[in-house]
């Protein structure tokens, strides 16, 4: 009875975490669509993508992985980091931002052709929460090159705006970014378990240094 109950609540937390991240991508689209800033439009796309990849991890707990939506998550998660990394990069500079999107235009078409022609460990998928456990270390090596740049770009924009303008809400932007970040390193090296409840907290935080982004903004206008 222990085990169905902790079983049930590991299972809700993608649940939430993605109905989150459609309030949160709804928020910035609508911000979006006020003010028409590219990068608003990358961080609502890379939030909605964030969007797809806890409802398949939702779906993995309740009827398992397939090896098709196993590929496409993948593919999805490892570029997660990188796209939002992109939005808060044509914050600061468009010119850098151009150049960026090229770099990683390159690595993610690499890494999709590499993730859908991957021998994919099926035994693995039979467990609940593999992060990228089930992908070969060949296609693994590859989303370095994507994370590491996309989170120096989102939690190192952040911690500078902050620096500049002493805002508390992109402290939690940046600790938010951190969070979520963590979960899919931690992932990397064998503790999966750890995924499902970062990516929650990540996400929580963030939506709420956004909140808080919106109210300051309306005290000016």
């Amino acid at each position: 009875m222990i085990f169905n109950l902790e079983f049930s609540i590991q299972s809700l937390i993608p649940l939430i975490t993605t109905l989150i991240s459609l309030f949160f991508t709804i928020s910035v689209f609508r911000q979006y669509s006020q003010r028409r800033k590219v990068y608003q439009f990358i961080w609502g796309t890379g939030l909605l993508i964030f969007s797809f990849t806890t409802l398949f991890e939702f779906i993995s707990e309740i009827y398992g992985w397939t090896i098709p939506m196993y590929r496409a998550y993948y593919a999805l998660i490892a570029s997660l980091v990188a796209i939002l990394g992109l939005g808060t990069v044509y914050l600061f500079n468009r010119r850098a931002g151009r150049y960026l999107t090229l770099y990683f235009v390159v690595v993610i078409a690499t890494l999709i052709i590499s993730t859908f022609n991957a021998d994919i460990a099926s035994e693995k998928l039979k467990e609940k929460t593999v992060g990228g456990s089930a992908m070969p270390a060949n296609v693994r090596m590859i989303s370095p090159f994507l994370t590491i740049p996309g989170s120096i770009a989102l939690i190192g924009g952040a911690l500078y705006s902050w620096y500049i303008a002493r805002r508390s809400y992109n402290l939690f932007i940046a600790i938010g970014a951190l969070l979520v970040a963590s979960g899919g390193s931690l992932s990397r090296f064998g503790m999966e378990w750890t995924l499902y409840m970062l990516e929650l907290l990540g996400v929580a935080v963030m939506y709420i240094g956004f909140i808080k982004s919106e109210d300051v903004i309306k005290k000016r206008i």
